[in-house]
């Protein structure tokens, strides 16, 4: 948190879309797929993309080189003041965030400074596809799903603050890997033993035996676009509703499709976000290491990956956001603004998981009281 002592930042230019028929502000509209006016819902055109800025999207960086120039590992970018060029008010960036809306007149604001402190930046974005009201939508079915929240919990969302869309930026890692490995193989088989009873009698008894072998080798696994999201805005435990991207989908980062959004730029750096990618390939390759030892069971002593060519990707994804405030505690719900998948937090009803615990030992006790007839 900035202290209220230190001078304030100074400002900084912004750009706006004004609209071609009235020349209000302009924002993106994912319904329709273009630019729509705020004031007189006059639909304007996108600009035009060249095959060249369309290819740019989807190009693939050297990890090892950008590590070397010392990109993708600069400091945060603070808060910033950002000049309207609509009304000319001045509004206050959060750490981090490169576009937002005006305070004053609501006019999509797209800072033309931010990225001065950032060497890597992004090359491409997938749009949103579902407008706000749907995802407005999504979210209110989706709190009406959890039948064991409480039921005043319904009209609490029914006053909650809107859904608010985001743009937040992630990497895309593709990797080369080898690993050698060792380990044992087991092979199970079934003996017969015999083995005393409760009533002392010796009676045959069946057990499987499981024959170890030592095991090595060599496996290849390639990795694509395995994403990592760089932004703090979505909770660690909600970021699986972020996963099934559509990459195919992405457009150069124009401006265009930033109107009306707030964007952020990146949080976790490139060296550390690789890290975790490396975590997830590891469970990969343990898996890929199992299925080349095979037989019945396996025991895996060491595995010594290699990476070859490791390349990655800067791009911007679409997420809208809600936020809800029930019993002094603060909620936040995850709407995937490409795939509409929902994922979030909840209050749970202590009656209700009381009442289901009764039923279900009321049903267990009728069942055995009916086996024992």
């Amino acid at each position: 948190m900035r202290d209220p002592n230190d001078p304030l930042p100074t400002p900084t230019a912004a750009r706006a879309f004004p609209c071609t028929q009235c020349g209000a502000s302009l924002a993106f509209a994912p319904g329709v797929g273009r630019l729509a006016c705020t004031t007189c819902g006059t639909v304007n055109d996108l600009p035009t993309v060249s095959d060249t800025e369309r290819a740019e999207a989807f190009e693939e960086l050297d990890y090892r080189e950008a590590l070397q120039q010392q990109a993708g590992n600069e400091g945060a970018i603070e808060q910033q003041i950002v000049t309207c060029p609509q009304c000319g008010a001045q509004t206050v960036f959060d750490p981090h965030v490169v576009a937002s809306h005006c305070a004053f007149c609501a006019a999509p604001l797209v800072s033309v400074t931010a990225h001065a402190s950032r060497r890597i930046r992004p090359r491409g974005l997938v749009p949103f596809v579902l407008e706000a009201k749907v995802a407005q939508e999504r979210f209110r079915k989706w709190i009406e799903g959890r039948w064991f929240a409480p039921n005043a919990l319904k009209d609490t969302v029914k006053t909650a603050d809107g859904v608010r869309g985001v743009y937040v930026p992630c990497w895309t890692f593709d990797a080369e890997t080898e690993s050698d490995y060792t380990g044992q193989r087991g092979i199970n088989r079934t003996v017969t033993v015999m083995q005393r009873n409760a009533e002392g009698r010796e009676v045959p008894v069946t057990r499987i035996v499981t024959d170890w072998y030592f095991a090595s080798g060599r496996v290849r696994v390639a990795f694509d676009d395995e994403t990592v999201l760089a932004s703090h805005s979505v909770p660690a435990h909600l970021e699986d509703v972020l996963s099934g991207w559509d990459i195919t989908r992405l457009v150069p980062p124009s401006e265009a499709y930033l109107a009306g959004f707030t964007v952020e730029a990146y949080q976790v750096a490139l060296e550390p976000a690789f890290a975790e990618a490396q975590q997830r390939f590891a469970r990969v390759i343990d898996s890929a290491v199992r299925r080349d030892i095979g037989g019945d069971q396996q025991r895996v002593s060491s595995v010594n990956t290699h990476y070859g060519r490791v390349t990655f990707k800067h791009v911007l994804m679409p997420v809208w956001i809600a936020s809800y405030r029930f019993g002094g505690k603060s909620f936040a719900v995850v709407v995937n603004g490409q795939t509409g998948v929902v994922k979030g937090d909840r209050p749970w009803s202590v009656w209700k998981i009381a009442g289901a615990v009764v039923a279900v030992a009321s049903i267990a006790a009728i069942v055995w009281a009916v086996t024992q007839r």
